[in-house]
């Protein structure tokens, strides 16, 4: 095959294009300390760090109702405190105004403070959580409870909000939000059992201010046993934060170890590639500068 200037000069072109694809290649790693600049360039690393992104808006959504989820938890672990405190006081008044030092007087004292504590505690039931009722159940917008007027003892009436809108915190893995309305204050007897006591005390009847105490006594039992609950599911989400953190960490290195370059090894191939480039148009311009004569010589 005879070799003539063409064709020389075509394929030292040729490698000259390659090397510079090269360099800009080697540049482009330098600059951005991206390993890649398209897809096509590996698909399979492609998509592993597709996936891994994927992966990681996920856990942002993740950790959004994680947060969520525990300053709810915070929330109704406040409200149970104070119903607490609202129960203990209730029982106080109640065990005073049961005795035989009690009469109507003190009685219809006890009357006024009751009714408040059934206010207060009606408060709490409808107390707000962004932009609905922390109790409302399934129906967060309805207000759940409210105070009836009808005579000496107040008394209330309730929509019994029921059920939950369960969170997912992590990859098949749901938590309840919280409890309804109907599981704190109706199903431990907690408003019926301020209510019948404000009863009990209108009717300035010591034998029933003595049975109202019962009913008191379960209410605080249940409450105590909703904020075991409260508390277990915050430490459940303070795991699953954790568990957040640590595979958020190995989804950012496992990303990192496919798309990034490390800095030193990008800078020393492309000083490679730079190098390797000026050797071949130095090599270039001599052969294809060369006449008949000079070879000759």
């Amino acid at each position: 095959m005879r070799i003539t200037n063409n064709i020389m000069q075509r394929d030292q072109l040729a490698r000259i294009q390659t090397g510079l694809r090269q360099v800009a290649d080697a540049q482009y790693r330098a600059t951005t300390g991206l390993r890649l600049q398209r897809a096509s360039d590996d698909p399979v690393v492609a998509s592993g760090a597709m996936q891994a992104r994927g992966s990681l808006r996920a856990l942002e959504q993740y950790r959004r109702n994680v947060d969520a989820a525990t300053a709810r938890a915070s929330a109704e672990e406040g409200v149970l405190d104070r119903l607490t405190d609202t129960l203990m006081r209730a029982k106080e008044l109640g065990l005073s105004e049961a005795s035989g030092t009690a009469n109507e007087a003190t009685r219809a004292a006890a009357l006024e403070e009751v009714n408040q504590l059934l206010r207060f505690a009606v408060g709490l039931a409808n107390t707000r959580l962004g932009d609905g009722f922390l109790f409302g159940g399934v129906q967060p917008q309805a207000r759940p409870y409210e105070v009836t007027e009808g005579g000496p003892a107040l008394d209330f009436t309730t929509t019994s909000p029921r059920g939950s809108l369960p969170v997912e915190v992590s990859a098949g893995q749901h938590l309840d939000a919280g409890h309804d309305g109907a599981t704190v204050f109706e199903d431990t007897g907690t408003l019926a059992a301020l209510r019948d006591l404000a009863r009990a005390l209108s009717d300035n009847d010591p034998a029933a201010v003595t049975a109202s105490l019962e009913g008191l006594d379960t209410a605080f039992n249940g409450v105590q046993a909703l904020i075991g609950d409260v508390g277990a599911r915050m430490n459940a989400l303070q795991v699953t934060d954790a568990n957040l953190d640590a595979l958020e960490i190995n989804l950012k290195t496992f990303k990192s170890n496919l798309e990034e370059v490390d800095f030193e090894e990008a800078i020393t191939e492309l000083v490679s590639r730079q190098t390797a480039m000026q050797a071949a148009m130095l090599a270039t311009s001599r052969v294809l500068g060369m006449n008949l004569t000079e070879y000759l010589r």
